[in-house]
C-alpha cells in the first residue's frame, strides 16, 4: 500500500528540473532582450560619444552574443525548454480579447 501512495504522488508532482536546463531556459528567455535591447543601446551610446565605430562594433559583438545565448539555450535546455519558453512567450505576449460592444436598445 505505502509503495502505491508513493507512486501516485510521483505521477502527480512535476519531475524535478535540472540547474542545466533552468540555465538554458534563462538564456532562452534572455537572449532577445539583451540582443536588441543591448544593441540598440551601444549604438545610441556610440552616437551620443561621438564614436559610431565603436559604438557599432559594441552593437554588433552584443548582437553575436545573443546568438551564441540563443545556441547555448537551446541546447542546454533541449527541445523540451525550447516548447516551454515559446509557450511562456505566447502566454506574455497574447492580446486580451475584448468582448464586442452589444447594441443596448434601452440605453440608446
Amino acid at each position: 500500500m505505502a509503495n502505491e501512495t508513493t507512486l501516485e504522488k510521483s505521477e502527480i508532482t512535476k519531475p524535478k528540473r535540472s540547474l542545466r536546463f533552468k540555465v538554458g531556459v534563462f538564456l532562452l528567455i534572455v537572449n532577445t532582450p539583451i540582443g536588441y535591447g543591448g544593441s540598440a543601446l551601444a549604438a545610441v551610446i556610440g552616437l551620443k560619444t561621438k564614436h559610431p565605430a565603436i559604438g557599432a562594433g559594441a552593437a554588433l559583438g552584443i548582437y553575436i552574443l545573443s546568438w551564441n545565448m540563443l545556441g547555448l539555450g537551446i541546447w542546454m535546455a533541449g527541445p523540451e525548454g525550447l516548447k516551454l519558453v515559446k509557450d511562456l512567450r505566447k502566454r506574455w505576449f497574447r492580446k486580451k480579447k475584448t468582448q464586442p460592444e452589444t447594441f443596448d436598445p434601452s440605453t440608446g
